[in-house]
């Protein structure tokens, strides 16, 4: 299955996650989603891309209080 059609599933999907679950836990999961449908980058890109989620993450804790 090409990255394409993947990141068009991922999308596709996403008004149902948004019902199922809410807009922020939807918007959550669509991100990581396509995070992983999306081709492998090389070393910068992975590092960018690491640096991004604890970025996140971090975020996120600070502001649910996890």
């Amino acid at each position: 299955m090409s990255d394409q059609s993947e990141v068009g599933i991922v999308l596709a999907n996403a008004p149902r996650l948004e019902r199922a679950f809410g807009r922020k836990l939807a918007a959550f999961i669509t991100l990581v989603s396509l995070y992983f449908a999306r081709r492998r980058p090389g070393l910068l890109g992975l590092l960018a891309s690491l640096v991004m989620m604890a970025v996140l993450g971090i975020q996120a804790w600070l502001k649910f209080g996890w």
